[in-house]
């Protein structure tokens, strides 16, 4: 790292100096942006400085970004002192609360050579997988592995895992085992294939929780749930019968429905009087009509208001008596059913676990669950573990855990297993200071999908204290466990800290969980802040249109945002803790999931003309990008896929346009590659040739790279089309094609079935920006931050799509917990509700904990909107951020209900506003303009566009064309597209160029056709007359559109438009072989088609003169038209016209 990219250390105050003190075991609360990481380099330095050995400090942390960047920090400010000036070194020695002595800066110098020397690499700067895979490494066979074991990759474990289902079901059937088959065949109906499959694999990864349920999974679950071991049916047919079930009531029932006398009541009476003749087996199967007697539908009590039931008092009584009865034999049919296809499920979950780890092994391989998984055994094993503990305390003397509160239960008995001994006296090492360092924050834990809790995150801090004090009470000069917290941050503004801190105050029990401790924020960051929420974006009408999806609420929010951006760094909106304007990297867009809104906003900036990274994760197989180079990959070996043949055609690879494929490929049968040879000139389909050429002696990965960098030159092409964000897809579909050569043999069929058979996500650095705004999910943007920050979907409401997948231990169980599907409302009761309301209840909490991390990724400035859909009618739903946030606004006094909102603290004035100052104006308010919120007035319908080419002599239709109208058609279209494509070829290359463009894409095979027409071109386009008509101010094929006098509009494309300061010139092109001498001999429909242009123009560019022309190719000649000639043929507004159709 150069010397000048390393910022001076900021001084460590208060708690951070004490946290970073190398002697002291701390466990860290740090909110977000109160500088954790660098506190928790500078322990490392101090324990540098100490003398310590650098291959004796272990750091964990949750990611492979976050192990990077703590590397790249500590390695790079020791990098840094080698070369730095004495006093720059002595200044970091300071603000570290060291010695900063001339002889302290010698010593600093020397730390990273020792660290580069140390054995082993220096310091173990890991991922908590990372360090599982290097311990295993040492002991595979100790740890039931494959001497050898290799990671697998995304890639791999996603083939891996589909094979393994095949792999199950082929040897299921195979073995007649069709109660597998069956219930793998039961799950998919009910969850859909993706989420059948997410199910298998998390009971794959939940393998050893598999292993702990009993051989016997459904008599354990009808234990669990409080439900009959025997048979559901028999147990219905036997609580229907005349010794089981209230008859006495029913029948009361059945007397008072008859005395009432109306037909609900004689019906409800034949209802039960039907059900009373039935035999138990017949009453169980007609329960559900019974119940209807008095429940609803959904299952609810009927009411008993008059006019609904019999008015006498007893009946009510009764009635909820039966309903209860009634509805406890059908609820437990519901759940018996739930319990057996879950039983169902998790045998065939457990079979799959098996075969998946079976096919693990006969590979050589491990997942990330594995390696947790076997380093946790390993350690608890009997004797050996207690080896590898002694070893592991060998060369561990300090341990540094970073995103302590992302830790699971199996993460943390492994570094209990590693830290433990630091708590136990002096022991083998004598008087060698060893400690214990966690940071984290409660209030971030935000990854439960991947089975986290901040439960742990206490729970273990609980533990390790208890141990400290523990190992104080016998060994008097060894420090406890200390609990510290940094409140002050140096990322966000003090007004951006008000509000988060309003935010959390506001939130509904039990918020973001147990928060008894949470100290408010404070900021170290001078200067304003703004907090804004703009009103929701709600759906539009109801009204059946063509355009009805102008006013979906999704699209016209991301239009919403995407505009406000473009206004900000238009008007240059200025961000006072930088001194400067806003620029696209400093914008941030956040939204909860990836989902249509994140590819709506990037669509929607991009076409603003706004700078936009795309969205942090996507799937490879997904971008336009690789799937043309897909199309490419299945054309070569398939030339008859007719499909991926025309998707490569359009493709920017080959760059025919959909008129073109559609003209090309009209035919009464056969396939589109056998037509196209018969059809099209040889030097048209020679990219497809070569294609086909390559694909029988190349790899995968050098047919690609020929696409993309060879003659083709399809890298160039598809980063013209479709931009920078298209780079990232092809690099990654090139480095799969080279991970597939080093484990398969090479060929372009097993490529293709490789790749489809598994995905890989694909995730951007937006750690760094690069002069692009940023789209990603909260999750995404943890640790990271910007000035101007949107939570762009903070109207989504959490409750209406929780998790699938849940976990369960039930009363009683030893084992682990284990996957469920979620029961729907009918299907729980008993055990299950607790569960679901406790799972829910965890999710809701990790919700606010997603809001917190979001809200302060903000430095200076915060938005929050969001859109909502026809259901919400208006309301933001009371568990989303929105409601939130617009109650923290209520709680700080800022005015407002419907309108924008803002908030910028709650000790500074209000900025002058910007007509009051005398300097220039300069944008302060991230506030939208009007126009973005205001709603569009209705604009009255207009009649059917007019098309000034559709304005013949008559609207009577067409007689079929001759062969001579069609070969003077084709001539003018030929001529058209040279009239475009010529000028922008230097003068002396044009004839090779219209020649070589008429023999290819133009399919001109008549030699002396192609010269006659070559001529005609030629003598427009080098016409001297006619420069200003092919020169820079010129437009080719502009189309224009507007409402002319009386609300008629008018909609085309002209051949030519020269727009220049005080004018605009149109003109229109006509190819035919004889040219009018004079005006008097020009057609009639061809006046009116040029006084339409000109109408439509005089409202567009109504401040310039609109001169009018017709440059007649045979001549060529080109007629000026006056203004008086042009008037005397403008569109009327006959029914005729208006109802023209749309042929320009």
């Amino acid at each position: 790292m150069a010397v000048t990219e390393v910022r001076p250390l900021h001084k460590l105050k208060g708690n951070q100096r004490t946290a970073s003190d190398p002697g002291r075991h701390i466990w860290l609360s740090a909110s977000a942006g109160t500088g954790k990481t660098q506190v928790l380099a500078a322990r490392v330095w101090r324990l540098l400085l100490a003398g310590v050995d650098p291959g004796a400090i272990l750091c964990l942390t949750f990611t492979k970004a976050g192990a990077a960047e703590m590397s790249e920090r500590i390695t790079g400010r020791l990098a840094y002192w080698v070369r730095a000036k004495r006093e720059d070194v002595s200044r970091d020695l300071d603000g570290l609360g060291e010695d900063s002595s001339i002889a302290a800066v010698a010593r600093a110098r020397t730390l990273f050579a020792k660290v580069l020397d140390a054995p082993g690499g220096g310091i173990r700067i890991q991922t908590i997988h990372s360090f599982c895979q290097s311990l295993l490494a040492g002991f595979p066979l100790e740890a039931g592995l494959v001497p050898g074991f290799r990671p697998l990759d995304q890639r791999e474990e996603a083939v891996l895992a589909r094979e393994a289902l095949a792999e199950m079901l082929v040897d299921a059937e195979r073995e007649g085992r069709t109660a597998l088959i069956d219930a793998v065949g039961a799950l998919s109906l009910r969850l859909g294939e993706g989420k059948a499959e997410a199910f298998l694999k998390t009971c794959a990864g939940a393998a050893e929780a598999m292993e702990d349920l009993p051989a016997g999974i459904q008599p354990f679950l009808r234990r669990a749930l409080d439900l009959p071991s025997g048979d559901i049916g028999e147990e219905l047919v036997r609580n229907c019968g005349d010794d089981a079930f209230d008859l006495a009531s029913l029948r009361t029932i059945a007397v008072l429905s008859a005395d009432w006398g109306t037909g609900k009541g004689l019906e409800r009476a034949d209802i039960i009087a039907a059900w009373l003749r039935q035999p138990p087996e017949a009453r169980a199967a007609g329960l559900t009509d019974l119940h209807s007697v008095w429940a609803t539908a959904k299952g609810e009590p009927r009411s008993f208001g008059k006019g609904q039931a019999p008015q006498d008092p007893a009946y009510a009584n009764l009635a909820m008596r039966l309903h209860g009865s009634c509805g406890a034999l059908l609820q437990m049919k519901v759940r018996a059913d739930y319990a057996d296809l879950l039983a169902r499920a998790l045998e065939a979950g457990r079979d799959y676990a098996r075969t998946y780890a079976a096919a693990k092994r006969r590979v050589g391989a491990v997942d990330f669950d594995d390696l947790i998984r076997a380093t946790v055994a390993l350690l608890g094993q009997p004797g050996m573990g207690e080896w590898v503990r002694f070893k592991l305390d060998q060369v561990t003397e300090h341990v540094l855990i970073d995103e302590a509160q992302d830790t699971n239960p199996k993460q943390w008995a492994i570094v209990s297993a590693v830290a433990d001994e630091f708590f136990a006296g002096l022991g083998a090492r004598g008087e060698t200071v060893r400690t214990l360092f966690t940071v984290g924050d409660y209030k971030q834990a935000i990854f439960g999908f991947q089975g986290t809790d901040p439960i742990f995150f206490r729970a273990a801090f609980e533990r390790f204290l208890a141990k400290s004090r523990l190992g104080a009470e016998y060994e008097g000069d060894m420090s406890e466990l200390e609990s510290l917290s940094l409140t002050h941050s140096f990322r966000s503004t003090r007004p951006v800290l008000e509000f988060v801190d309003a935010a959390i105050g506001e939130l509904p029990a039990p918020g973001m969980g147990d928060l008894s401790d949470v100290e408010p924020h404070a900021s170290e960051v001078p200067g304003p802040g703004t907090v804004t929420i703009w009103p929701t974006t709600i759906e539009g009408g109801s009204e059946a249109d063509e355009e009805e999806w102008v006013r979906d609420a999704t699209r016209e929010h991301a239009k919403r945002i995407a505009r406000a951006i473009k206004a900000w760094l238009d008007q240059g909106l200025m961000l006072e803790s930088k001194g400067r304007p806003l620029a696209p990297e400093d914008v941030m867009i956040l939204v909860k999931r990836r989902g249509e809104l994140a590819s709506l906003i990037v669509a929607r900036l991009y076409a603003e003309g706004v700078p936009v990274a795309g969205v942090d994760r996507l799937r490879l197989n997904a971008p336009l990008a690789v799937q043309d180079l897909l199309a490419a990959i299945r054309f070569a070996l398939q030339p008859e896929d007719d499909l991926s043949l025309a998707s490569l055609l359009v493709s920017p690879l080959i760059g025919w346009s959909q008129d073109e494929l559609m003209a090309a490929a009209v035919r009464e049968k056969g396939g589109l590659w056998r037509h196209l040879r018969a059809t099209q000139p040889e030097e048209r389909l020679m990219p497809l040739f070569e294609l086909l050429r390559r694909a029988d002696i190349a790899t995968p990965y050098r047919f690609l790279e020929e696409i993309l960098s060879g003659p083709m030159q399809g890298r160039r092409k598809l980063l013209l089309r479709l931009g920078e964000e298209a780079r990232d897809p092809i690099e990654e579909l090139l480095n799969a094609a080279l991970n597939f050569e080093k484990v398969a043999t090479p060929s372009l069929q097993r490529f293709l079935d490789w790749f489809d058979r598994g995905d890989v996500e694909i995730v951007r650095d937006a750690a760094q920006p690069q002069g692009a705004v940023r789209v990603m999910t909260a999750h995404g943007a943890k640790g990271l931050q910007a000035p101007l920050v949107i939570l762009a979907d903070a109207t989504v409401d959490p409750t209406r799509s929780p998790r699938d997948l849940l976990l369960w231990g039930p009363e009683g169980h030893e084992g682990e917990k284990f996957p469920i599907f979620r029961p729907r409302s009918g299907e729980r009761g008993g055990p299950l509700d607790d569960m679901v309301a406790e799972a829910d209840a965890r999710e809701l909490q990790e919700h606010w904990r997603l809001f917190y991390v979001a809200a302060t990724r903000a430095e200076e400035r915060l938005v929050v909107t969001g859109a909502l859909g026809p259901m919400a009618k208006g309301e933001p739903p009371k568990a989303s951020w929105y409601a939130a946030c617009a109650a923290a606004f209520d709680a700080l006094g800022v005015p407002g209900d419907a309108g924008e909102r803002e908030f910028r603290g709650t000790k500074l004035e209000r900025p002058v506003a910007m007509e009051e100052r005398s300097t220039p104006a300069v944008a302060h308010s991230a506030s939208l303009p009007d126009w973005i919120s205001t709603p569009a007035p209705e604009e009255a319908r207009p009649p059917r566009p007019l098309a000034p080419s559709s304005l013949g002599e008559d609207l009577v239709a067409d007689p079929p064309p001759t062969p001579a109208l069609r070969a003077s058609a084709e001539r003018g279209r030929l001529l058209h597209a040279l009239f475009e494509r010529l000028p922008g070829v230097a003068p002396e290359k044009r004839a090779e160029a219209a020649e070589r463009w008429l023999a290819g894409a133009g399919g001109v095979e008549d030699g002396a056709l192609r010269a006659e027409l070559v001529r005609a071109a030629l003598a427009v386009t080098e016409d001297a007359r006619f420069a200003e008509l092919f020169g820079t101010d010129s437009l080719a094929e502009a189309p224009i559109a507007a409402v002319v006098d009386g609300g008629l509009v008018v909609s085309g494309t002209v051949d030519r438009l020269v727009v220049l300061p005080d004018r605009v010139r149109v003109v229109d092109f006509k190819t035919g072989r004889r040219a009018p001498g004079t005006l008097d001999d020009i057609p009639g429909y061809h006046l009116r088609q040029m006084a339409a242009y000109a109408a439509a123009l005089a409202v567009i560019f109504p401040s310039r003169r609109v001169e009018a022309a017709l440059l007649y190719a045979a001549g060529p000649v080109l007629h000026l038209l006056p203004p008086e000639l042009l008037a005397a043929h403008k569109p009327g507004f006959t029914p005729s016209e208006q109802s023209l159709p749309l042929r320009a």
